[in-house]
């Protein structure tokens, strides 16, 4: 059995509350297979002996601001049109297995 077949996305959809069509199913897996052989790719990519980055510029970014807080709405109005609270939270189905 493949993979990642029909079946599977369309349980995915299902899950995540999406309509998919046979054809957008279809659709889907030629996008998944070609990103699968893409990341393929880059895991061939020989990295022995690349220094990791932990920022993705040589020089640090100097103009972003300081983040300031504005229009601050309380936990209850926030949470007032959540379909489903628990424990101060909004609360959704499970979607990741």
């Amino acid at each position: 059995m493949e993979a990642y077949s029909a079946e599977y996305f369309k349980k995915l959809a299902h899950d995540i509350m999406f309509d998919v069509s046979d054809d957008e199913v279809v659709e889907l897996q030629a996008e998944f297979k070609e990103l699968l052989s893409q990341i393929d790719v880059l895991n061939e990519i020989d990295t022995e002996g690349v220094e990791e980055m932990i920022y993705p510029f040589e020089a640090e970014t100097k103009f972003l601001r300081e983040d300031v807080v504005a229009n601050v709405i309380s936990q209850e109005d926030a949470l007032s049109n959540a379909k489903s609270v628990k424990a101060g939270h909004v609360h959704v189905p499970k979607v990741v297995k």
